[in-house]
């Protein structure tokens, strides 16, 4: 049998509800995939199974082991304790529920809404199936659901889920609130979330194709599509988390989108001023940079396989988590995740329209060596520290 707190029962007090679409999901699939990411292995449900033909036209998770309650409350007697119970009229984070699964509890616990209704029942035995010790959830951990679901609280709720923590200054205050937008107008169109990354890609391959120009037109229409690029490539992640479509095929193939922009910035910038008479010299520059970003990428590629290798958790841009304290290291990796993040597209929009972007060039090929000479280090020093460890079986 599955281990304690693998399995949940949803508990449904208005089925009706369940089918209901909001955020590019019904109720139904989202509270699904909610306890799968969450770790449930096994979920019952205290509805009649549905026609095959409304299951077939859901998107529901493949490690999650369904049983349905054709009796009604006396099936769900089935799911053995402990388990834990779903209030399927509310929607909980991610990382609220599985924080939850994840505790030892001494006593059957209910977890309550601002009304004192239960979200999240922890059931130990059936004699404590009633009484239980109550507790409240935190603001924003979850949202009570109420038909018809058309509310704009609901959906700004879920949208809350798709911004990243590492976003940048700029991003976290100016282009989310674009990309969000545009996020919430693609959430019920058929629109994926790698299609959005192929076509931010194309966009920022255009934009960097206008820096083979000579002029300062050329230079700021470039430089608005390279950022309109940075700003649309939020909305694969943001459609991905609020969807549950995150995959490590999307990931990557964001991860390779962005470095291959950044290369043909480079590259263009490079050929533009060769082909505009400033000397051999611009094209080694643009080598520089260009070398820089393939060294950069390919340290970050290895740095991301081995915390998949070791099933790690948060982000994978750079070659270490941001340390706590305010030592050396922690200094250097405050660093190195400032300087992955895209703002630097501000910074070129601003030089094409003073018409300094010879000195853009410049920096990229400064700001890329420092960067890729910051991770070497902090890839040493970890690795030195990994080796200090005692091994597992000593």
């Amino acid at each position: 049998s599955p281990p304690p707190l693998e399995r949940v029962i949803l508990w449904v007090s208005h089925p009706a509800l369940l089918w209901q679409r909001v955020g590019g999901l019904t109720v139904f699939e989202r509270q699904l995939f909610t306890a799968v990411r969450a770790g449930a292995r096994s979920l019952w449900l205290g509805i009649h199974e549905p026609d095959r033909a409304v299951l077939d036209g859901l998107r529901l998770p493949l490690d999650l082991e369904l049983h349905w309650a054709p009796k009604g409350e006396a099936s769900l007697s089935e799911c053995a304790t402990p388990y834990l119970g779903l209030s399927a009229d509310h929607f909980v984070r991610v990382e609220t529920l599985a924080h939850v699964l994840r505790q030892t509890y001494p006593e059957s616990v209910s977890f309550e809404d601002a009304s004192g209704l239960g979200v999240i029942q922890v059931v130990l035995t059936r004699e404590e199936g009633v009484a239980r010790r109550k507790l409240s959830l935190p603001p924003g951990s979850f949202r009570r659901l109420e038909a018809p679901l058309t509310d704009e609280a609901t959906l700004q709720w879920l949208l809350a889920a798709g911004p990243k923590s590492q976003d940048g200054f700029m991003a976290r205050h100016f282009d989310r609130h674009i990309s969000l937008a545009v996020s919430r107008r693609l959430l019920e169109t058929g629109v994926t979330p790698n299609q959005m990354t192929l076509f931010s890609t194309l966009l920022g391959l255009t934009g960097a194709s206008f820096f083979i120009g000579s002029t300062r037109l050329a230079y700021v229409s470039g430089a608005l599509l390279v950022w309109l690029h940075s700003v649309l490539d939020g909305c694969d992640g943001e459609l991905a988390r609020v969807r549950f479509q995150e995959s490590p095929f999307g990931s990557d193939l964001d991860f390779w989108g962005d470095n291959l922009v950044h290369l043909a910035l480079f590259s263009c910038l490079g050929i533009g001023f060769w082909l505009g008479g400033n000397g051999i010299h611009t094209l080694v520059i643009a080598a520089v940079a260009d070398a820089g970003v393939v060294a950069s990428a390919w340290t970050a590629w290895m740095h991301r396989l081995s915390r998949r290798h070791e099933n790690a958790v948060g982000p994978e841009a750079g070659v270490t988590d941001e340390a706590e304290g305010d030592g050396f290291k922690t200094k250097l990796s405050r660093l190195e995740n400032a300087l992955a993040q895209r703002d630097f597209i501000y910074l070129l929009v601003l030089l094409a329209l003073l018409d300094y972007v010879y000195e853009f060039l410049w920096a990229a090929a400064i700001g890329g060596l420092l960067y890729f000479g910051i991770m070497l280090y902090l890839r040493r020093i970890n690795g030195n520290e990994k080796a200090r460890q005692p091994h597992p079986a000593r």
